[in-house]
């Protein structure tokens, strides 16, 4: 079978549409992921500082509540804020606190949860290999 460059080129070009969008939500499930595994993953998993409730309840029950999930208004917010081939961006929408747990602040711990990610950006890199190759094939 004759290589179809005007057929690879057309692909390519969806490619460039549908591309970002899975990047993305690479990315905001490795975000997402913070909460399950309780800490961020850059190189490798650095957990959250333990929560230190003054509620009494909180620390008779068996199974303790995940930090920085009450409501999961925080791990929800987490959402894909712009998706194209020039900029993708994928962060906390809507959630003012967001901030001070990502970064941390006097009273309170960083907890980050979004952020640069070396083992993120491997999982990016090999979908978009994965992606290449399907295409050239």
């Amino acid at each position: 079978m004759a290589f179809n460059f005007d057929k690879k080129i057309r692909e390519i070009q969806k490619k460039r549409q549908t591309l970002p969008i899975k990047i993305a939500g690479i990315a905001k499930r490795h975000f997402q992921d913070s909460f399950k595994n309780q800490g961020f993953t850059d190189v490798k998993l650095d957990p959250w500082q333990s929560r230190k409730t003054k509620n009494k309840s909180d620390r008779r029950t068996a199974k303790k509540r995940a930090i920085l999930v009450d409501s999961g208004h925080l791990r929800r917010s987490i959402n894909i804020v712009k998706a194209s081939f020039n900029k993708i961006e994928v962060g906390s929408t809507g959630v003012s606190y967001a901030r001070y747990h990502n970064r941390g602040d006097k009273p309170q711990p960083l907890r980050q949860f979004v952020g640069k990610s070396k083992v993120m950006n491997s999982e990016i890199r090999r979908k978009i290999r994965a992606e290449i190759k399907a295409v050239l094939k």
